[in-house]
C-alpha cells in the first residue's frame, strides 16, 4: 500500500513546510515617488522582499552604502537585520510603517516633483514557535537580477500589482495569496540558479535525500526506520544517514522525530482534530505520549496551546 501510495499520489515537501508553518504573505507598501526619498525597515524575524517596478535604488543595512537594485530586480532579507531602501546612499530616512499608513490614508509620501521610482515590499510571517531547518536555509540577501517580462515570478508581481491598482485591499485575501505565491517562486529561482544551495534547500535538489523527506512528510505516522526509509529510496542505512546529515544537519530518524512533533504543534493550534487523532496521524501511541512529548518539546501541552494561542506564559497585566 505505502509504494503504491508513493506512486500515484503527487506530494510536494517544500508546500507541506510552507503550510505546517504557516507561512502567511502581504504586501505592506506600493507607491510611485518623486528622488530624494528613503525608508528605514526595524528588526523583524519574517523574510522581507523589495521589488523594483521601474527605476533603481540603494538597499542596505545600517552603516552600508548598499546594493544596487534595478528596474525589474528584487531583493529579499530573510534575517532580522535591520534595513534601508533609498534613491540614494545617505538619503534622510522615513520609517516604513509611516510610509505604509500614508498610503493607506491615500496621502502617500515623496510625491513633490517628477516620479521616478515605484516600488513594491512586501513579507511573509510565519508561525515564530516552529524551528525548521528551512528558515536556518533561507539566505541573508537574495538578489534576483532583472527579470524578463515573461518570467513567471515577473508575471505574479504584475498579477498582484493589477489587483492593488484595481482599488483591492493590499490585505486582501487575493493579494496575499499571490505574494504567497511569490514567496515560493523567489525561493525555486533561488535554489535552479544556484549550484550550491545551503542547508535545507540543497535536499530539495537531491532526489533521493528529497524522496526521503516525500516518505516522511507523506506518511509521518508511518513505522518508518532509517533502514526502511533506505531501502525505499535505493541507498544503504549509512549513505542515507550521511546524505541526510549533510543536507539537512541531523539524520532521518531526528528529523522525523521533530517533523512529527511540529506537525502535531500545527494541528493542535490551527485545527479542532481530536488530540488522540492528532497522535495516531503524526506516529504516537496515544494523546498521553503525544502530550509528553509535547511539553518536553515546547514547554506546555497541547491542551495549554489550544487554550491560550501560544506555549509562552502570558505576560502579567
Amino acid at each position: 500500500m505505502l509504494n503504491r501510495l508513493n506512486e500515484e499520489t503527487p506530494f510536494d515537501v517544500f508546500s507541506d513546510v510552507m503550510e505546517t508553518l504557516r507561512f502567511r504573505g502581504s504586501i505592506f507598501f506600493r507607491s510611485e515617488l518623486a528622488a530624494p526619498w528613503g525608508m528605514s525597515l526595524g528588526s523583524t524575524a519574517s523574510p522581507r522582499f523589495h521589488i523594483l517596478l521601474s527605476g533603481s535604488c540603494f538597499v542596505g543595512v545600517s552603516g552600508e552604502d548598499g546594493i544596487e537594485v534595478r528596474d525589474s530586480e528584487i531583493v529579499m532579507y530573510s534575517g532580522n537585520d535591520a534595513h534601508w531602501i533609498a534613491d540614494q546612499p545617505g538619503r534622510p530616512l522615513v520609517p516604513s510603517s509611516d510610509a505604509s499608513k500614508a498610503c493607506q490614508l491615500s496621502n502617500p509620501l515623496f510625491q513633490q516633483g517628477e516620479i521616478t521610482h515605484r516600488i513594491m515590499c512586501g513579507l511573509v510571517h510565519f508561525d515564530r514557535d516552529a524551528s525548521h531547518p528551512f528558515i536556518d536555509a533561507l539566505p541573508e540577501i537574495l538578489h534576483i537580477p532583472r527579470l524578463g517580462r515573461t518570467d513567471p515570478l515577473w508575471m505574479t508581481i504584475q498579477l498582484i500589482d493589477t489587483e492593488i491598482q484595481r482599488g483591492k485591499d493590499p490585505n486582501g485575501p487575493i493579494i496575499d495569496r499571490l505574494t504567497e505565491v511569490l514567496f515560493l517562486q523567489l525561493l525555486n529561482h533561488y535554489i535552479s540558479t544556484h549550484q550550491e544551495p545551503a542547508g535545507f534547500l540543497s535536499a530539495l535538489s537531491d532526489r533521493r535525500v528529497y524522496q526521503t523527506l516525500k516518505l516522511i512528510h507523506q506518511a509521518p505516522g508511518h513505522n518508518w526506520t532509517q533502514e526502511s526509509l533506505g531501502a525505499q529510496v535505493g541507498m544503504s542505512r549509512a549513505t542515507l544517514s550521511r546524505k541526510f546529515q549533510e543536507a539537512v544537519g541531523m539524520g532521518p530518524i531526528a528529523y522525523l522525530t521533530k517533523w512529527r512533533i511540529m506537525k502535531a504543534h500545527s494541528l493542535a493550534k490551527y485545527t479542532a482534530e481530536p488530540l488522540e487523532q492528532i497522535a495516531d496521524s503524526v506516529g504516537f501511541s496515544s494523546a498521553r505520549a503525544l502530550g509528553k512529548a509535547f511539553k518536553r518539546h515546547y514547554g506546555c501541552t497541547p491542551q495549554k496551546l489550544r487554550r491560550h494561542g501560544s506555549c509562552a506564559e502570558p505576560e502579567e497585566l
